[in-house]
């Protein structure tokens, strides 16, 4: 058992989403700008796991918060029975000149098909100003947050992290987490 500070439980709290005890879930994006239009890939996740013992049925959702018309939200298709599924998926955003201060927001969920209802896994978020710079550029893994720490920001995955074994190996010696590079 290591010993980590409070601080760093604290941090590592906010860090990771209800459900998935601790272990760091990640989603690869890649989003690019063309004029007034986002174009969001949605590519796979790593790492699902829920609080129950049964599969995995995941899906993503994207939308501008706030103030955002539910109408305007997209959903990727649910992926039956996997801890790691592949979404392959792209999605498209008009941007307006309002939407410039809001925020694009992904939420991942687990889809009950029993009960008919969804349980978050995570989320993350990315100010759309920024998206628009066509001078940065977001590609890679994100981690999945907690629903009020990833309604503010996102968490980009270290490149020496992408490897899920380095990345459980980096937890266990017991290294702040909160530490990552945080952008937004």
């Amino acid at each position: 058992m290591t010993n980590k500070s409070p601080r760093a439980l604290r941090s590592a709290r906010r860090l990771t989403g209800k459900g998935n005890n601790g272990r760091q879930s990640q989603l690869k994006l890649s989003i690019t700008q063309e004029q007034e239009v986002l174009v969001v890939c949605v590519l796979e996740a790593r790492g699902i796991v829920e609080d129950c013992q049964r599969s995995c049925d995941s899906y993503v959702k994207i939308g501008m918060f706030p103030d955002s018309d539910p109408s305007d939200r997209q959903k990727s298709r649910m992926v039956p029975e996997c801890r790691n599924p592949i979404f392959l998926q792209t999605f498209y955003f008009v941007v307006s000149e309002g939407d410039l201060h809001k925020r694009l927001l992904f939420t991942m969920w687990n889809s009950d098909s029993t009960s008919r209802i969804s349980a978050l896994l995570g989320c993350m978020s990315f100010g759309v100003r920024s998206l628009m710079d066509p001078g940065k550029e977001f590609q890679g893994w994100y981690f999945l947050l907690g629903e009020e720490l990833g309604r503010k920001k996102h968490l980009k995955v270290p490149t020496q992290h992408n490897n899920p074994t380095a990345l459980s190996l980096h937890q266990s010696e017991g290294l702040e987490v909160g530490r990552l590079e945080a952008r937004d």
